[in-house]
Order: structure tokens, then sequence, then C-alpha cells
């Protein structure tokens, strides 16, 4: 776009022919502005100014304001704005982009909250990385969260069916064992050394964010009512108060040989409560080895972060607390049964429960990686439901590119705004004149036209 050359009572822009064939045109043209140029429309073509900005590319000798103006106006089409800027005049458009990038330590510093180590603009594709990788590893912390509190939730719901809970050493394991160190350390992996060609999903209430919350909660619920009304179907299976009696009376049926006479007699010395069950003693290891599971699938690393082993301490973490669990499923030891309050149970129920947690895994596994993590599926089913974003400026851009009109060669576009029905920009003053059998200005008020050339 050339720049505005005034005449002596107005403020015009020529346009000249394309040499691009309209029907080849598309979205192959730019546009290029001074800061003159910008305040003109600004001023007194606004209905042109979004037209222009979807296409800018260029913007040049701009004033402090214009800056500022500029991004705000990028800022109301929903793009996401970065200002890279050395000097004091840069720092109010510094404040209001979304990424401020001072490239000097000096005055911009201040404003910006980004500085440059070095005075180039080989930051901005590592700011974008860093950020990208900061948004994938609050959502993924955010999912993990929810999904502890939903695993627990049904959990607490089954066992209140029947009027019993986890012990608190059970509920100690979980909460500090693996959900205080994940979330302290799952945040930690680095961002991948090459930038995506897209962007990760920027909402918390977007589809694939969504419906992996609820997948997840469906296998999760499923596995655990699944194992929660089985467990009742098993021939040594015994309410809590009769447990004294079946267990001595099974006692060959169970791998373990310890003696256990001391609390748990034929005389039925065991005291009943709310905790010693078969049931919890299954969904224990259960919810405990899925909270492992989720937070291992919710740390995804390529395309925006780097591998989760990069991660040392998080994958040191995983693996010291799924060896503790697998432990504490299979061990044999008096003491660790009567301190998480658990009731030995024979081998094979412990390798089945082993078993549907891998199996698990597996299958959450695939639907978040080959499935909700698939950026080509999600496009392809966004074009045959005919999905489209609402952003303004993409909607800009389909009405742009449907307008054969635009861009506009050999026209006028006028303004009536200005004082003395008319503006003069000192900046482009030319002493050439437009004849007024051209303007057709002879019977008519002075007014503004705004030409444009591609």
């Amino acid at each position: 776009m050339a720049l505005p050359l005034p005449w002596e009572e107005e403020t015009c822009v020529y346009t000249g022919n394309s040499s691009t064939p309209r029907g080849e045109r598309g979205s192959c043209y730019h546009f290029a502005m001074s800061g003159k140029s910008y305040q003109v429309i600004f001023e007194h073509f606004t209905s042109l100014l979004p037209k222009i900005l979807v296409n800018g590319t260029v913007f040049a000798r701009m004033s402090p304001g214009q800056k500022s103006s500029l991004i705000e106006e990028f800022q109301k089409l929903n793009y996401y704005v970065g200002m890279c800027g050395d000097g004091a005049n840069d720092c109010g458009a510094l404040k209001v982009a979304h990424a401020g990038i001072s490239l000097s330590e000096q005055e911009a510093s201040v404003a910006s909250p980004f500085t440059s180590k070095t005075a180039n603009i080989k930051c901005v594709p590592h700011l974008i990385r860093e950020g990208r990788a900061a948004l994938v590893s609050s959502f993924g912390v955010f999912k993990y969260l929810t999904m502890y509190g939903i695993i627990q939730f049904i959990s607490a719901l089954l066992l209140y069916w029947q009027l019993q809970l986890f012990g608190n050493y059970q509920y100690l394991v979980q909460d500090v064992a693996i959900t205080l160190m994940v979330c302290l350390t799952m945040s930690s992996t680095h961002a991948y050394p090459k930038l995506a060609p897209y962007r990760p999903a920027g909402q918390l209430l977007s589809p694939p964010l969504l419906l992996s919350i609820f997948l997840n909660s469906c296998f999760s619920c499923i596995v655990q009512i699944s194992a929660f009304l089985y467990v009742k179907q098993q021939p040594w299976y015994c309410e809590v108060y009769q447990y004294s009696e079946c267990f001595l009376a099974n006692r060959s049926n169970f791998s373990t040989t310890m003696s256990l006479e001391r609390n748990w007699t034929g005389t039925a010395t065991l005291i009943p409560g709310s905790i010693l069950s078969f049931e919890t003693t299954t969904l224990w290891p259960i919810t405990t080895i899925n909270y492992i599971t989720v937070a291992f699938i919710f740390s995804k690393g390529k395309p925006f972060r780097k591998p989760i082993y990069t991660n040392y301490i998080f994958s040191l973490l995983l693996l010291a607390a799924l060896g503790l669990t697998i432990f504490i499923l299979f061990s044999d030891f008096q003491v660790i049964y009567r301190g998480m309050e658990l009731i030995p149970t024979i081998t094979s129920w412990r390798v089945l429960i082993l078993v549907v947690t891998l199996t698990q895994f597996c299958v959450t596994f695939f639907v978040e990686d080959a499935i909700l993590q698939n950026h080509e599926l999600w496009l392809l089913i966004k074009r045959e439901f005919g999905f489209s974003s609402k952003s303004q400026y993409r909607t800009w851009q389909k009405k742009l590119a449907e307008d054969s009109t635009w861009p506009p060669t050999n026209r006028t576009d006028y303004s009536g705004d200005g004082k003395n029905g008319f503006y003069i920009n000192r900046g482009y003053e030319s002493h050439e004149q437009i004849p007024e059998r051209e303007l057709k200005l002879g019977s008519q008020p002075t007014e503004q036209h705004f030409w444009t050339r591609l």
C-alpha cells in the first residue's frame, strides 16, 4: 500500500491496477504502511483498518503512541501480539503487548517482562517454545489434580456404600508420597528444542482437554466398580466382622505364612472396623497405581516439551512410587499389613490387580496419545463438521477471501468527517492538483477520500 498523497484540501492514496489477476490473487498480497498512513486510517477510515491489519506485514516509522495503538488494534482482532523494542519510545508498546521483549538492558527493560541478553530477535522462538511448554505443563498439572480428585471420589464413594473408608496411612501414601511429589516436579520438563508448527490448546474448556478428563474418569470408574463387585464373588471373600474365622479356615489358600494369631485369632478377637476389608485391600492398589499412570500420561513430551525421561527427578519419583506400591501389593510382611491396614490375599488375586492396572494404562495411553493429542485428527474432524475459529482475524480472513472487491483497485473511499468537511495532513502536502471534474467535487462539499495501491 502506497503512502497517502494529500492534495491541497484532501487526504488520499492513489490506487492503481493490480498486476495479479483477480482470480489468482487470494491472500498473496501484503500491506506496508508508515505511522502517518496508519494515523490517517485510524482516525478517518476505521472500517478499513481490520481489513488492512489482517494482511499487514510492514509497519514502520511510527510514534510511541501509534505503536501502542497498533498493538491494541491487533489484540481487538484476537491476535496474540509480541513486541520487541530497544529504546524508551517502545516502553508503552512493550507494556501493552502480550509478550514484550526488551533488546536492551537500558530504559525498555524496565517496562518489559522479558529482556534479551543479545541485541537481536533470536530470543523470540525460544520465548515461544518456553511459553508453549509452560502452558502445556500447567494444563497437565490441572488435568492430573482433576483426575486425582475424581479417582479418589469414586473409590471413597464405593467404600462409603458399605460404611468403609481408606486408612490414614493409605491416604498418606497417596497424598504425600505420590500427589505432592508429582505436583512439585511434573512441570519441570524443559521445552522441546524445535518450534512446533501449531499451537497447543489455549483454553481449559477445549474439547481435547475435557474429553481427556471425561474418558479417563470413565475408565477409572469402570475398573474400580468391576473390581469392587468382582472381589465379592471370590470364594475366599468374607465380611470384615467374619474375617478372623474366614482367614483361619482358608489359610491354606493364601500365599502368606506369617503368624497373625496375635491380633486375629479363632476366637474373633479382631475388633470390627470400617477400614479393614477386602474391598479396601483391592481398591487401594488400583487407585494408587492409577494416580501414577495418569501422571505419566499427562506428562506428554514432543512436540512442545522434551520427553518425560529428561525430567530426571519426576521420572525417578514415578518409578519409586510404582515400586513401593507393587512391593506393598506383593509383600507378605506382617508389619506392612498391620501398618497399612490391609488384608493378605491370594497371589493370583494380586497378579490380577496388577494386570488390570496395566491394561488400564495401555488403553488410556493409546486414547490420550493416538486420539486426543492427534492434531491432524482434530483438524479433520473440524473440516468434516464445518467447525471454524471464532477469532476475529479468522473471520476477517474468511470474509476477505470471499470478497471479490478486496483488495481494492481503482477505487476511492470517502470520509466526510473532519473540520470544515475536509482533512489536511501536512506531512503529505504536495503541489500536485487533482482535476475537479475527475473528483466530481464541483457542486459538492469537499470530502476526504482514500486511495490504495496494491
